[in-house]
């Protein structure tokens, strides 16, 4: 099975629509009707054809397929915030003294700020069961960076992705329990949904002094800036590409919020360009995974190759150069994957 990721379709949405009803609970960014799909679609169509700079109404939406199947989908945010306030809380450290009774304490604070103004945010990351364990779910996650890198120009320099918090078995969010709930008249979902179109509601609702993290329960303080267990391996291919966790939290579910420079994650910083030679017999390149992509915001296409690109030039049979849609002496962009540990 060959999986390839593309900008998505107007032909997407259905399929699209049945892989959004498994999202499950705290998933913000994925469009959650098939109206909210169609949207999405459009307005990635829309930004996708564009050659201005990316504004905050902007989207793109990408689609993983295999077999002809949508089973897969990622998004690009690329001017976040620069519409509407985005929140976070920023985890910080207070210290406090009495000499005179020899006794020295420490707490954390939660600060409400707005520090990923006009960042790209990358979200909405989803796979199907049938692409996990394949390798596809990198390949998507991982072929963003190099899209973002073909549009340079018209994004920001910054990426930051939210990282899903942790729930308890029962569903529930321990830290949406400990404070947003004491605030807002309405459940963790309803509030989800909201804050995905209008995050004025927040400002207006939300405590506007720090909070003491040790006032909250021990349930909620033991997930500040854990993912769920379902987005610990996304968490982790991120920081292994580049991303670090500067203790700003999601305020619904205090998820952690991770952030790089474009052009210091890895597949970025890795990647090279090369010519595409479309060849019946290609010749014996070594064992190199990469992700081999279009540079190009109108045709980007992304797939994963077993070789890399060599002195220059990559190497595609007929069928591989009509996945990506390209020629002999079309430019191409490869990045290595990086290896995990006990693989080859």
């Amino acid at each position: 099975m060959t999986a390839i990721v593309r900008l998505s379709e107007e032909r997407d949405i259905d399929g699209l629509f049945e892989l959004a009803k498994n999202a499950g609970t705290g998933m913000t960014t994925v469009p959650n009707s098939r109206e909210a799909i169609e949207a999405r679609v459009t307005a990635s169509i829309k930004a996708q054809a564009s050659e201005e700079r990316a504004g905050p109404k902007d989207v793109f939406f990408f689609v993983l397929e295999m077999d002809g199947e949508v089973v897969g989908m990622a998004s690009i945010f690329p001017a976040l915030g620069e519409d509407r306030p985005f929140y976070s809380y920023r985890m910080s450290k207070v210290a406090a003294a009495a000499p005179e009774l020899g006794i020295q304490a420490s707490s954390d604070l939660l600060y409400l700020c707005n520090d990923y103004h006009g960042y790209a945010e990358i979200g909405t990351l989803l796979v199907s069961d049938k692409a996990r364990g394949t390798g596809a779910g990198r390949l998507l996650s991982l072929s963003r960076f190099l899209f973002m890198k073909a549009i340079e120009d018209r994004i920001s320099e910054n990426v930051m992705a939210e990282i899903r918090g942790r729930f308890d078995d029962s569903g529930k969010s321990p830290f949406w329990d400990a404070i947003a709930a004491k605030f807002f008249d309405m459940t963790f979902e309803e509030a989800d949904r909201r804050s995905a179109h209008d995050f004025r509601f927040i400002a207006d609702l939300m405590p506007k002094f720090p909070i003491y993290t040790n006032l909250l329960s021990e349930e909620a303080q033991e997930v500040l800036g854990k993912p769920h267990k379902d987005s610990a391996p996304a968490m982790n291919m991120l920081m292994a590409e580049g991303f670090t966790f500067q203790n700003c939290i999601d305020i619904f579910d205090a998820g952690p919020s991770l952030e790089a420079p474009l052009n210091l994650i890895r597949t970025v910083r890795e990647a090279e360009r090369a010519v595409v030679r479309v060849l019946d017999n290609i010749p014996t390149q070594g064992e190199r995974r990469c992700i081999v992509a279009v540079p190009d915001a109108k045709r980007f296409r992304a797939i994963l190759m077993e070789r890399g690109p060599s002195d220059g030039s990559m190497f595609l049979t007929p069928q591989e150069a009509d996945m990506l849609q390209v020629s002999s002496s079309d430019k191409v962009v490869c990045s290595p994957l990086k290896t995990r540990k006990g693989s080859r």
